[in-house]
């Protein structure tokens, strides 16, 4: 099913750029210039306007794939169909393990810095924990390893989005955060229905669609004024979703034919 892995995620990619298009220009507009105050710019109902489209439309594609059979076992739903797909896994790994090193060392001007280290410090063990699964996701004698990265990431996810909250909870002017605070819970989910697949109890289509809205989110999310390390997270956990979104598509199968009168066992 490689030709509807490239449609999903290419629909996903693209709304996303338009995503991140429409937040950059909110961001630049959302202080008036001339009192230094939040104003109700237009482009705002743009960004929610973007964000119910893209759910919609993954909820879509995703409705649309259901005619496909979706493997429950991991090493079937999460293996990759080329020789190089381990190092494309460890990528985001790679990247969100940068980010955690960089906000551990310049935790920047902030209210909370040793939170915003013990931060750092987990987004370099949630990094360890992206890589663990990452090596060992197709292989079925390594249930509990795989287990454990999963379990791992979900942590650092909840610290992650703890660490968001309390960010922006001083902070008057709600867009300059709320997409961020949505993008980090969804990562939370599609991890929740990630885990499935490691705990024999798989959501394919719950997992589709929340790896990819968590990617568009993130991507929407990278352009927020939060810091590069925040942004190189966004940007490591979008490209982790969509991997993750287009592998499971790419190991749909077609369903069996069944004889008239006989039914599906």
């Amino acid at each position: 099913m490689q030709s509807e892995a490239y449609k999903l995620s290419g629909f996903t990619i693209v709304i996303s750029a338009v995503g991140f298009l429409l937040r950059w220009l909110q961001d630049m507009r959302i202080l008036n210039a001339e009192t230094g105050l939040p104003e109700n710019a237009p482009i705002s109902f743009w960004v929610a306007g973007i964000i119910l489209l893209a759910a919609a439309g993954l909820a879509f594609f995703v409705l649309r794939l259901k005619q496909f059979d979706a493997p429950a076992e991991p090493e079937k739903a999460l293996a990759g169909h080329t020789p190089v797909y381990g190092a494309i896994g460890l990528l985001p790994a790679a990247v969100l393990a940068l980010s955690g090193i960089y906000r551990i060392i310049l935790p920047g001007d902030v209210l909370w810095p040793t939170m915003h280290r013990l931060c750092g410090a987990m987004t370099v063990v949630g990094a360890f924990g992206a890589g663990h699964l990452a090596m060992n996701i197709a292989k079925p004698e390594q249930d509990a390893a795989r287990r454990r990265g999963v379990m791992i990431l979900m942590i650092f996810s909840v610290f992650w989005l703890v660490t968001g909250y309390r960010d922006a909870a001083t902070d008057p002017i709600v867009w300059r955060f709320v997409v961020g605070i949505v993008a980090q819970c969804t990562v939370l989910l599609a991890l929740y229905y990630l885990s499935g697949y490691f705990f024999h109890a798989a959501h394919p289509w719950w997992t589709l669609f929340f790896c990819h809205f968590s990617a568009f989110l993130c991507i929407m999310s990278a352009i927020d004024q939060n810091g590069l390390s925040q942004s190189m997270a966004f940007g490591a956990m979008a490209a982790q979703m969509l991997i993750w979104g287009f592998v499971v598509t790419e190991n749909l199968k077609t369903k069996p034919l069944v004889p008239e009168g006989e039914e599906n066992p």
